[in-house]
C-alpha cells in the first residue's frame, strides 16, 4: 500500500519565507569603486580649473555627458552583444558619440546648420526610451564588473598621463597671456578649428585662398563642441578639451587588454601606465632617448589624441569581429568609426588594414580562409581611398619612403655622428642610434618578448594576430618612411595603445602559468624592483662617466655606449632572481624559470615608468627665459585683447591683413609658423604665416629644405600686403580692399615698422602699445 505522509496542520497555508539579508558586501564593493571614480573626477576638475573658468568646465562636462557620452553609450550597447563592464561601456560610448557628432557636423555644415549638429543626440535618446526592447538592452546589468582593486588601479593608471600633461600645463602661463610662452603648433590647430566653425571645405585661415587638405576631423569635432557648449576655442584647444578624449582613450586601453588578458586585475592598468607615461627605458643619464608615451604628444598633437582613442576602439571591435563574438550592429559600428577615423589621423586606417592583412596571411598557413578579415580589408581600403581624395586632396604631406632615415633624426645620432656633407648621413651612427632606441623601446614594453616564444598559442587566435599586425605596421611605418617634422613617428605612436596592451598581455601569460592566487604580489614587486634597478644603474653610470662628451672622443672613437645597458639589464636580471628566490622561499606555486622570466619582463616595464614619475614629482613653476629672438614668440595679453576685439566686432566673412608673418625672426631667417591672429580672431587673414600648408609640404618633398623657413611663393601678394603697413597710400590700401577683399588691418609694431601715415587713410578702431586695429573705408 502507498504510504501517506501527513502534513502538520500548523504548516498548512503558512508561506515559506526565505531569509533575506541586506547585501552589505555588494554595497561596500560598489562604494569603493564609486570612490575611485570620484577621486579621479576630482583630480580632473582640479587640473581643468588651472587655466579655465568654472563656467567653461561646467558647460563642457554638461555637453560631454548628455550630448556625447550618453547617446554614444546607448548606440554602443545596442550594437554590442556584450555587457562587460561600465568602464568599457562609457569609454567606448564616448568615442562612438564623438564619431557620430563629427560626421553629423560635417554633413550639416554645407547647409549652414553647424550650430545644430548636437541635436543628433535627441532622436537617439527618444528612441532608446520609447522602444521597450532597446530600453532593456541599454539598462541591462554588466556581466563582468571590475573588482574594487581593479577600479582603483584603473583610476590611478588613467590619472598618470592626465596629471603629467595637465599639471605641467598649469605651471606655465595661461594661453596667450605671455609672449614668451608660445606654441605655434597649437595656434595652428586653433586656427583650423576656427575655420571649421564657418568654412566648407576647411581652409588655412592664416593664408587666404589656401585650401587645407589635412586630417582635420578633430578640428570639426572641436568646432561642433564649441557651437554646442559655448566654450571658447582657446579653452577647448589648450586647457580642457583634451582631457575627456585622453580619459576615454586610456580606459579603452584597459578594455582592449581585458580582451586578450581576460580577468586580470593588473594587466589593464599596467598597459595604461606603459602607454600613458612609460614604454621607454633610458640607460643614459643626461641623454634623451625617444619617449613614445601618450604624454609626449597628445597635448601638442590633438589629432593624435583623437586618432589614438579611435584606433584602440577599432582594435577592440576588430578583436570581437575576428573571434566571431559580435552582432550585426558591431559591423555597422566598426564601419562608422572607421569613417570617422579616416580623417582623424592619417595613420589609423593603414595600421588597421595591416592588422587584418596579417590575420589573412597567417590563417592561410592553417588552411583557413579569414573571409571576414578580407571583407574588412576591402571596406577599409575603400574608405581610405575615399579619404585620400576627399580629405587629403591627393597630397602626401611630404611623406616619402626612405628606410632607416628616422634613426638619423632621433635618439643619440647627433651625439655619435661624424661630420658629413649636407643631405648625407653617417650610417654607422644611424645604426647605433637605431639599436639604442629600439632597445629602450623593447625593454619598456618587454612583454612583447613573450609573444615571440608563444606563437603556437596566439597564432590560433585571430584577435591576437590582428593586434600584432597593428604593432608591426606601426614600427615599420616609422622606420621605412620620412616626413617633415619627423611626423613619420606617428605611425608608431598611433600603435602605442595596442603595443602596450600586447605587452601587458604577454606578461600576464607568464604570470597566469603560476596558477597562484597571490601572483599580484610578485607583479608589484617586479615592477617596483625594475624602477629601482634602473635608478641604481643610472646612478652608477653617472658616478663613473666616460671620457666622451658624452660618447664621442676628440679622436673620433666612441665610448660609454654599452656599459650603461649592461648595468641596466644586469640589475633588471638581479631583480628577477631576487623575486624568484623570495617567491620560492615563501613556497608559492610556479616554475622558477617562468617566475624569473615574468619578473624580468615586468621589471623592464616598470623601469620605463621611472623617469616620467620622477619628472612629475619634480614639477615646479616654470621660469620662462627673457624675450629674445631665439624663441618663437606669441602674443602678449594686450595683443590677444586686440585680436579678441576683432572677433567680437566683425563678421565671420571679414578679411584681415597683417604685417606679422614670423613666429621667430633672427639671423637664421623667419619662422613662418605665425598663426595666432587667425586663431584668436576666428577670421581669415590675407597673409599671416604659410607654414604647414599643402604648398609648403609639396615644396619640402621636392627640395628637402626645412618647412619653417621657406619664403612665400606669391611675392606680389606679400609685397601688396606689406606695403600697406610700411608705406601706405590711398591707392595701395584701395588695392587691398578691391583686389583682395581686405577690410581690417592688424598692425604689430614689434614685427615691422608701422607707418604713422596709416591712420590718415584708415580708421583706427583699437589701440594698444603693441597692437593697432584699423578699418579700411
Amino acid at each position: 500500500m502507498p504510504t501517506i505522509t501527513r502534513v502538520a496542520p500548523s504548516s498548512l497555508g503558512a508561506p515559506q519565507r526565505a531569509e533575506r539579508r541586506f547585501p552589505w558586501r555588494a554595497l561596500g564593493s560598489n562604494l569603493v569603486k564609486v570612490a575611485a571614480g570620484v577621486a579621479l573626477a576630482w583630480l580632473l576638475i582640479w587640473l581643468a580649473a588651472g587655466h579655465a573658468s568654472g563656467d567653461s568646465i561646467v558647460a563642457l562636462l554638461r555637453f560631454w555627458g548628455f550630448g556625447i557620452t550618453l547617446p554614444g553609450t546607448i548606440l554602443w550597447r545596442l550594437a554590442s552583444p556584450f555587457r562587460h563592464n561600465l568602464i568599457e561601456d562609457f569609454a567606448a560610448g564616448s568615442l562612438v558619440g564623438v564619431s557620430v557628432l563629427l560626421l553629423v557636423y560635417m554633413a550639416v555644415a554645407p547647409l549652414g546648420l553647424q550650430q545644430w549638429a548636437w541635436l543628433w543626440a535627441a532622436p537617439v535618446l527618444m528612441v532608446a526610451v520609447s522602444v521597450p526592447s532597446w530600453r532593456r538592452r541599454c539598462l541591462s546589468r554588466v556581466e563582468r564588473p571590475v573588482s574594487p582593486l581593479a577600479a582603483w588601479l584603473i583610476a590611478g593608471a588613467c590619472a598618470l598621463p592626465i596629471y603629467a600633461v595637465g599639471r605641467y600645463r598649469n605651471l606655465v602661463p595661461a594661453p596667450y597671456t605671455d609672449a614668451r610662452s608660445n606654441s605655434p603648433d597649437m595656434a595652428f590647430h586653433q586656427a583650423l578649428s576656427a575655420s571649421a566653425k564657418y568654412d566648407v571645405p576647411l581652409q588655412a585661415p592664416y593664408l587666404q585662398g589656401e585650401k587645407m587638405d589635412y586630417h582635420y576631423f578633430w578640428h570639426q569635432f572641436t568646432a561642433a563642441t564649441s557651437w554646442a557648449s559655448g566654450v571658447d576655442l582657446t579653452d577647448l584647444v589648450y586647457t580642457i578639451g583634451w582631457i575627456p578624449l585622453l580619459l576615454a582613450g586610456c580606459a579603452l586601453i584597459f578594455a582592449l587588454t581585458d580582451r586578450i588578458a581576460p580577468g586580470s586585475r593588473w594587466a589593464g592598468p599596467l598597459a595604461i601606465a606603459v602607454a600613458g607615461i612609460g614604454g621607454t627605458v633610458n640607460a643614459y643619464p643626461n641623454v634623451n632617448l625617444p619617449a613614445e608615451s601618450l604624454t609626449n604628444y597628445v597635448w601638442g598633437s590633438p589629432t593624435q589624441n583623437l586618432g589614438g582613442g579611435l584606433i584602440t576602439l577599432l582594435a577592440l571591435i576588430g578583436v570581437d569581429l575576428l573571434r566571431g563574438r559580435s552582432a550585426p550592429g558591431s559591423w555597422v559600428l566598426f564601419v562608422l568609426i572607421s569613417v570617422a577615423a579616416s580623417g582623424s589621423k592619417a595613420t589609423v586606417i593603414p595600421l588597421i588594414i595591416c592588422g587584418f592583412g596579417l590575420v589573412v596571411f597567417i590563417r592561410i598557413f592553417y588552411r583557413k580562409f579569414a573571409a571576414g578579415a578580407l571583407v574588412l580589408i576591402g571596406v577599409l581600403g575603400a574608405i581610405f581611398l575615399g579619404a585620400i581624395v576627399v580629405v587629403f586632396g591627393n597630397h602626401s604631406s611630404g611623406l616619402a619612403v626612405r628606410p632607416w632615415v628616422t634613426f638619423a633624426k632621433i635618439g643619440i645620432y647627433p651625439l655619435v655622428a661624424k661630420p658629413v656633407g649636407w643631405g648625407e648621413y653617417d650610417h654607422g651612427a644611424m645604426w647605433i642610434s637605431g639599436i639604442t632606441s629600439c632597445l629602450g623601446l623593447l625593454l619598456g614594453a618587454a612583454g612583447l618578448l613573450v609573444l615571440t616564444g608563444t606563437t603556437a598559442r596566439w597564432f590560433r587566435d585571430p584577435g591576437m594576430i590582428f593586434g600584432v599586425g597593428i604593432a608591426i605596421a606601426g614600427l615599420g611605418g616609422m622606420l621605412l618612411t620620412d616626413q617633415p617634422g619627423t611626423s613619420q613617428m606617428y605611425f608608431h605612436r598611433t600603435a602605442v595603445p595596442v603595443i602596450a596592451a600586447l605587452a601587458a598581455a604577454g606578461a600576464w601569460m607568464l604570470v597566469f602559468w603560476f596558477a597562484d592566487k597571490r601572483s599580484g604580489i610578485a607583479v608589484l614587486a617586479s615592477v617596483l624592483g625594475g624602477a629601482g634597478a634602473t635608478a641604481a644603474a643610472r646612478a652608477i653610470v653617472k658616478a663613473h662617466p666616460s671620457d666622451g662628451r658624452p660618447f664621442l672622443r676628440p679622436d673620433g672613437t666612441l665610448t660609454g655606449l654599452v656599459t650603461p645597458w649592461l648595468w641596466t639589464v644586469g640589475l633588471l636580471a638581479a631583480v628577477a632572481v631576487i623575486v624568484t628566490a623570495l617567491w620560492k622561499l615563501a613556497r608559492r606555486r610556479g616554475r622558477p624559470t617562468r617566475i624569473a622570466m615574468a619578473s624580468f619582463v615586468l621589471a623592464g616595464m616598470g623601469a620605463g615608468l621611472l623617469l616620467p614619475i620622477q619628472a612629475m614629482a619634480n614639477y615646479r613653476e616654470v621660469t620662462l627665459p627673457p624675450l629674445t629672438d631665439k624663441y618663437p614668440l606669441g602674443p602678449s595679453i594686450t595683443q590677444t585683447a586686440a585680436a579678441h576685439w576683432i572677433r567680437d566686432h566683425t563678421a565671420p566673412g571679414d578679411l584681415i591683413a597683417t604685417n606679422a608673418h614670423c613666429a621667430m625672426k633672427n639671423a637664421s631667417g623667419c619662422d613662418v609658423r605665425h598663426f595666432w591672429i587667425s586663431a584668436l580672431t576666428e577670421r581669415h587673414v590675407l597673409v599671416e604665416g604659410w607654414g604647414y600648408t599643402n604648398t609648403i609640404n609639396d615644396l619640402v618633398a621636392s627640395t628637402g629644405r626645412s618647412p619653417n623657413g621657406l619664403p612665400f611663393w606669391d611675392e606680389q601678394k606679400q609685397e601688396d600686403n606689406d606695403r600697406a603697413f610700411a608705406s601706405p597710400t590711398r591707392d595701395n590700401l584701395r588695392l587691398l580692399r578691391t583686389k583682395y577683399g581686405v577690410r581690417w588691418l592688424y598692425a604689430d609694431p614689434s614685427q615691422t615698422a608701422v607707418s604713422q601715415n596709416l591712420s590718415t587713410f584708415a580708421t583706427l578702431r583699437y589701440q594698444a602699445p603693441d597692437a593697432l586695429v584699423f578699418e579700411l573705408p
